[in-house]
């Protein structure tokens, strides 16, 4: 009978086990090889394509459009984000990294995705460059596309990114320099206190 029990426990992990693996995963690359795939390439808020590291990319997704994450390299905990860094010359506006999996997503399933990109000299991370809210960050339209599947017998490839579309970034506000900052303060003293004194 502890056989029988044990051995429904062990087929359950298992099962458990496959479909943890098994999560949709996708190549983060905008100008991808395959034929009739549209090239993506994202720009900065004047029109020039984005070029060099300080630009980088991020792919998020999730089974609910409104509930997207970073895509994660593997599965193992903590998830490890995937930025990947622009190109440059006749491959500026394009990024390429690897691949990444949307977690809770099912093995080769569909996921909700959006392509998120930023100045790294604005922020560490997408959420930091946002938070500044001094600009040079953007994202894709939010699209739906199928995943591979690494986890099955016959390991599907990671899919490209079907239905990615161009982007601009924000553009970028400088922040106010220290001695901008006292200067307006000394003229506004200035002011306060004359304006007292007339009146």
């Amino acid at each position: 009978m502890k056989t029988k029990h044990l051995g429904i426990i062990w087929v359950l992990a298992l099962q458990v086990a496959w479909n943890t693996v098994g999560q949709a995963s996708f190549a983060l690359v905008n100008r991808p090889p395959p034929a009739g795939l549209e090239h993506a390439p994202v720009f900065d808020a004047d029109g020039y394509p984005l070029e060099g590291p300080v630009y980088v990319a991020e792919l998020w997704g999730g089974v609910e459009p409104d509930s997207l994450s970073p895509a994660a390299r593997d599965l193992f905990p903590p998830p490890e984000r995937v930025i990947v860094p622009f190109r440059t010359g006749d491959r500026a506006g394009y990024f390429s990294g690897g691949d990444a999996i949307i977690l809770g997503t099912p093995a080769g399933g569909e996921a909700w995705l959006r392509v998120r990109a930023w100045d790294t000299r604005v922020g560490a991370t997408y959420e930091e460059a946002v938070a500044r809210g001094l600009g040079g960050y953007g994202e894709s339209p939010l699209f739906f596309a199928d995943g591979g599947n690494p986890a099955s017998p016959n390991p599907e490839a990671p899919k490209p990114l079907y239905g990615l579309q161009s982007f601009r970034l924000l553009p970028v506000i400088p922040e106010p320099s220290t001695w901008l900052l006292l200067a307006v303060g000394g003229v506004l003293m200035r002011w306060v206190v004359r304006t007292r004194c007339l009146g």
